[in-house]
């Protein structure tokens, strides 16, 4: 079977080929309905990590047309997300054991199965519990997806920061009890006068600059308050004081996904979620690109305008 995939050639360029696909008895071949564009991949993009030529692309969700003799949990027709790379594609091979079935009622473009598990990760590094001060710092779609599922946990409060007036009022739609411009607001006083005192018990960054874990250790409780590091970080964080995070007995947490004990479990929750509606995603979609369009999307997501939140590809 033919189909057409892009590669990452060298360093900051795509190239759409044409090449056959042959799949094991032990795998599916899925139509790419969406793969969404990943900060991470930037790092390919700029040739930091991997080897050229790259299929990229793991954020896929799609229709399954073809199942291998071996596979028994899948049918033809049957909508799924899961693991694998290579998604820039109209088709993609993936293993039956990478793969979760999306309900009917769930629109398979909006089904980002691998971020929307890094959530999970997350989430569960951040361990948020009855009466918690939450804030999810950063608002792009990491941090708005977060704020999706907070929403429905029991929290004193959840306060989303940002210096984007346009995000912090997705954030406040999606469900943040607080929102703050820190361009424009004191974060500590803020935060302080909602918590009345107390400070943040978790905090999840979400920004991607570094220096902002540092000034993020004032906005946390003492006594083993969670700082969740999010972000994919492209640059080196220099110094910062650490005495804070000493003072204050944090604790700070690198929730990527090396993070989780059990990917694959993490994977199964994030598809509950997903097929239960907790997660928005359609409403965090800024940018659609075709597949012949891969350069110029990914020339967009390494330099973003004001009002990018997400990118996906739709082949």
């Amino acid at each position: 079977m033919k189909i057409r995939r892009a590669y990452l050639i060298e360093p900051g360029r795509f190239e759409v080929r044409e090449e056959d696909i042959n799949p094991t008895d032990d795998q599916l071949i899925v139509k790419v309905s969406v793969c969404g564009l990943c900060n991470w991949e930037l790092n390919h993009f700029k040739g930091l990590l991997g080897t050229c030529p790259m299929a990229l692309g793991h954020e896929w969700a799609g229709i399954v047309v073809w199942t291998g003799k071996n596979t028994k949990k899948f049918a033809i027709g049957d909508a799924v997300t899961g693991y694998g790379s290579g998604g820039f594609a109209d088709y993609i091979t993936v293993f039956e054991k990478d793969c979760y079935k999306l309900s009917k009622n769930v629109d398979p473009k909006y089904a980002l199965g691998e971020p929307l598990k890094c959530i999970v990760t997350v989430l569960r590094a951040a361990a948020p519990e009855a009466g918690d001060y939450g804030v999810v710092l950063g608002c792009g779609p990491m941090g708005l997806w977060c704020i999706q599922v907070l929403a429905n946990n029991l929290l004193g409060a959840l306060i989303a920061i940002d210096v984007d007036d346009k995000k912090l009022t997705l954030a406040r739609r999606f469900g943040a009890t607080h929102i703050i411009n820190s361009k424009r607001e004191n974060v500590i006083q803020k935060i302080a006068n909602i918590t009345n005192g107390n400070m943040a018990d978790f905090l999840i960054e979400g920004t991607g600059k570094p220096a902002l874990i540092g000034t993020s250790m004032s906005y946390m409780k003492t006594g083993r308050g969670r700082l969740i590091v999010m972000s994919s970080h492209k640059d080196a964080a220099g110094e910062f004081d650490f005495r804070e995070a000493i003072e204050k007995g944090l604790e700070i947490r690198v929730a990527h996904p090396a993070y989780s004990l059990n990917q694959y479990d993490d994977m199964r929750r994030a598809v509950q979620l997903i097929n239960n509606g907790t997660f928005k995603v359609e409403e965090t979609i800024s940018h659609t690109f075709r597949l012949d369009e891969i350069q110029t999307a990914f020339e967009i997501l390494d330099n973003k305008p004001k009002n990018y939140i997400k990118g996906i590809v739709i082949p």
